[in-house]
């Protein structure tokens, strides 16, 4: 593998992208988990609002990794316009609603 070997980028990206979603997902889960052995209300909605932000940041990063692999894989070329913008949309929708969520959750408890 030399420096000009498109895999030594690639193989990175992949890995630490995958570990992000991992990551994510595990967190989201353990946070809702113990969102339900939580007492008190507040904590519990910030808890809650946390593990869905989680979701949405795995959501964003896996669509990132799809449109890499496309990339590398010569595949995106083949993709419409109307399946990468519904893609791209998706992102987009899961990261806000999540961000918009965190935000209302927080200024509910203030």
């Amino acid at each position: 593998m030399t420096l000009q070997d498109p895999a030594i980028i690639i193989a990175p990206i992949y890995l630490l992208g995958l570990a992000t979603v991992t990551l994510s997902l595990l967190v989201a889960f353990s946070f809702m988990r113990e969102s339900t052995k939580i007492n008190k209300l507040g904590a519990k909605r910030m808890t809650s609002a946390l593990a869905w932000q989680l979701v949405g940041e795995a959501a964003i990063v896996a669509g990132a990794l799809a449109f890499a692999y496309a990339a590398h894989t010569g595949a995106l070329a083949e993709w419409s316009i109307l399946k990468q913008s519904t893609l791209r949309l998706s992102m987009f929708l899961a990261t806000s609603a999540t961000t918009a969520h965190l935000y209302l959750t927080i200024r509910r408890l203030r």
